[in-house]
């Protein structure tokens, strides 16, 4: 069993947007597997449905795309698509679960069962599955300069990849209280509403 401390800082938002949001950046080294970086959303993949995608790679880690629709900058769980090395991933989610742990996102993938949940507060999540956890922290939830985070137990480069690219995610839903906060937003951001 080893630990392993890694971070990733900004590195900006390029100058043209994606559906209204600039496409943002954070790069950094995982010690033991090298460079990593994560961008989000750096495509609108389906006009229609909003869907954008965001991904997290580097020179010893998978390729890991995150595919849903988008969300002040972020992207739901709202239909989306995880492909490690373009293995997908499946998913479950108990909506009507009260506590965090409930409410958990379960995603199976490579044949390995991961759970991943808010921990404290909104800026902490934690990627679990059998002998191995991964828990990252944003500086800041909406806007972070910095995400770090720590690796133990038996891991490997799809771990710290997949949890690096889940920051895309907007987690606010993964608690009960966050999920009642940010359902005005996500109810209206789905109407296609006329102009004035």
């Amino acid at each position: 069993m080893h630990t392993i401390h890694f971070e990733l800082s900004y590195a900006g938002a390029t100058e043209g947007n994606v559906y209204k949001a600039s496409t943002h950046a954070w790069s950094g080294s995982v010690p033991g597997f090298g460079a990593v970086e994560l961008k989000f959303p750096l495509e609108r993949v389906d006009r229609e449905q909003n869907l954008l995608l965001g991904a997290a790679w580097g020179e010893n880690f998978p390729s890991v795309t995150y595919i849903a629709i988008g969300f002040r900058n972020y992207l739901r769980m709202a239909e989306m698509q995880l492909n490690v090395n373009e293995w997908p991933a499946v998913f479950k989610r108990r909506r009507m679960a009260l506590t965090r742990r409930g409410r958990a996102l379960r995603i199976n993938v490579y044949g390995r069962d991961y759970t991943y949940q808010v921990l404290d507060g909104k800026r902490r999540h934690g990627l679990l599955r059998d002998g191995a956890s991964v828990t990252t922290s944003r500086s800041e939830w909406r806007h972070p300069r910095t995400i770090s985070g720590v690796a133990q137990g038996d891991i490997d480069n799809v771990d710290i990849a997949l949890a690096i690219a889940l920051q895309s995610m907007y987690t606010r839903n993964l608690t009960f209280g966050g999920a009642l906060y940010s359902w005005p937003g996500r109810f209206l951001s789905r109407l296609d509403l006329p102009d004035f």
